[in-house]
Order: structure tokens, then C-alpha cells, then sequence
């Protein structure tokens, strides 16, 4: 038996190439569906004056200019987490081995993508800006563009701001204790000769 015919028998931690192929099928039709709701969703700049009717299959309701940028930014951070999804999966299937445990890291990576594109929007939205900013002045594009970029590099991004947030905390917490037994010596010792 050659190394390539051992290549292909699956083994108990390994996928066999039909379940590879039905997954990448289906990961490729999953990750079309927030582009395809992009292009319906997408507000001109009229839509964002008032609220609107949107239609998308059979199903019609009204939103907000409000609700229908996050709902474009949850959108663009779905569709930036299914491109580093579908990047990874070329990474994994180019391997020889294609591991069971990889499958639900495949299914979470897009809305994760989508959760923190509206917690960058969120943030940035309402701690940036200081006057109130009706939806007509918003730039869609920019927070669009960034839902993208936030979704697909979301794993690079929770692991920068988790040691900042780790670093600045604790380097805060020991001059908290630090300033606090000062303040104990001192006030021990004042009174004293």
C-alpha cells in the first residue's frame, strides 16, 4: 500500500471525503446567505429618513433606519466570519487529515463574527460619537465595511482585546493595592516620631 492510498482511508478521528464534500457544500451555501440578504437589506439614503417595508421571500415587515443599519452590520460581520470560515476550511481540507472536532468551529466562527461587528457598532457608534447622530448621517459603508473586517478577524481581535483588557486591569488593580498599603503605612507611621 502506498502512502497516498493510506492518505485515504478514514480513520476513526478523520473524516471520510464524502462528508468533507457535503460539508464544504454545505458551508458554501450557508455563507451565500448573508450576502444575498446584504443586497436586499442594503438601505439607500433615502431609506435611512424613515422607517421602511422590506421584503425578503414571502415574509414583509417595517423597521427603523436604526434597526436596519445593525441589521447590516450583523450581516456584513456574519458575512466577514463565513469568508475566514470558508479560509479555513481550504486550510483544514488541504491537510491530509480532517479532524470531527473541527466541524462545530466551522457553524460558530460566522456568528461570532456577526456578535462582535455589533458590539464594535455598538461601541463605537455610541462612545465615539458625542452628539446623537440620526441614521441619515451615518456612513453604512464605514460600518459595513468594518462588520467585515471584524467578523473576519474576530478570533485575532477577542485574543488582543482580552490581554488588553487582562494587562490594563490588573496593572490597575495592583496600583489600586499598591497606593492603598502606601496610604496604611503612611497613616501607621504619621503619628509616630
Amino acid at each position: 500500500m502506498s502512502a497516498g492510498d493510506e492518505r485515504d482511508l478514514p480513520t476513526p478521528a478523520n473524516l471520510p471525503r464524502w462528508q468533507i464534500y457535503g460539508l464544504v457544500a454545505l458551508l458554501l451555501l450557508l455563507s451565500n446567505v448573508p450576502m444575498v440578504c446584504l443586497v436586499v437589506l442594503w438601505p439607500e439614503p433615502a431609506d435611512l429618513a424613515g422607517p421602511t417595508r422590506l421584503h425578503l421571500l414571502d415574509w414583509s415587515w417595517t423597521v427603523s433606519p436604526e434597526r436596519r443599519i445593525l441589521l447590516c452590520v450583523a450581516l456584513c460581520g456574519l458575512l466577514g466570519g463565513s469568508i475566514r470560515m470558508l479560509l479555513r476550511i481550504r486550510g483544514d481540507f488541504i491537510s491530509p487529515e480532517v479532524r470531527k472536532w473541527h466541524i462545530p468551529w466551522y457553524f460558530l466562527t460566522p456568528p461570532i463574527g456577526a456578535i462582535l461587528a455589533l458590539g464594535f457598532y455598538l461601541v463605537v457608534r455610541g462612545g465615539f460619537f458625542a452628539t446623537p447622530t440620526s441614521a441619515e448621517n451615518v456612513n453604512v459603508f464605514a460600518f459595513g465595511g468594518t462588520g467585515v473586517l471584524v467578523g473576519l478577524f474576530a478570533e485575532v481581535a477577542t485574543d488582543r482585546l482580552e490581554g488588553a483588557f487582562g494587562g490594563a486591569f490588573s496593572a490597575r488593580d495592583r496600583q489600586t493595592q499598591d497606593s492603598s498599603h502606601q496610604g496604611e503605612s503612611t497613616g501607621r507611621g504619621g503619628g509616630q516620631p
